[in-house]
């Protein structure tokens, strides 16, 4: 090795051991970092992690595991207000101030619900409002804009909109679904698939 490379050599390593010596330093002293998790927890609902503020380095998988006091409800859990998940599901840090929303299912409100029937020569309606109320989460009356009533009824496993006057029809979903994915129907000698959009 002649007399340059030996000096390029001798400069490289005076510049690298430095910055070696600062990068090993900062991992030293900071390490993964953490990241915060608040969780709020409504009434009805308990499981882990318990409400308050939760530390959890970076890339933790958090096991998310909640149940309704009377379990024949359901449970909800959104992630900064938007990410919809079930009661048994998990969440991984990666960033900081995450909030956890924990909160029994209510699919009071008003719909606008479409059907598609089975056949494909049924025409189906135009999409339609209806309007759950009632006392509880579990069971209560619906009126649909069209002019037509029925009851509802809830439990872990299903939701049941049975019309009183409207042929029959019988709409089948689950809690968890209500607003957020396809159910199935009978009525009028047909079946078919319905969705509901929260309005």
């Amino acid at each position: 090795m002649n007399g340059y490379n030996r000096g390029f050599r001798a400069r490289c390593l005076a510049w690298m051991l430095p910055l070696t010596a600062l990068l090993l330093t900062g991992s030293c002293k900071w390490g993964v970092p953490n990241y915060s998790l608040t969780v709020m927890i409504e009434s009805g609902v308990t499981g882990t992690p318990e409400a308050g503020k939760h530390v959890y380095k970076e890339l933790t998988t958090v096991t998310l595991n909640y149940i309704p006091v009377n379990t024949i409800n359901t449970v909800e859990v959104f992630l900064n207000t938007t990410i919809r998940q079930t009661a048994t599901s998990s969440v991984v840090m990666y960033g900081d101030g995450y909030t956890l929303l924990v909160r029994l299912v209510d699919v009071r409100g008003t719909y606008s619900v479409s059907l598609t029937y089975t056949d494909p020569t049924v025409t189906a309606p135009a999409p339609f409002l209806i309007t759950l109320k009632g006392a509880d989460l579990l069971s209560g009356t619906f009126t649909d804009e069209r002019g037509y009533h029925g009851t509802w009824t809830a439990n872990a496993t299903s939701l049941v909109l049975a019309y009183w006057d409207w042929q029959f029809y019988v709409l089948t979903t689950t809690v968890f679904n209500m607003g957020y994915s396809s159910g199935t129907f009978t009525g009028g000698g047909q079946t078919g698939a319905w969705i509901a959009a929260k309005q």
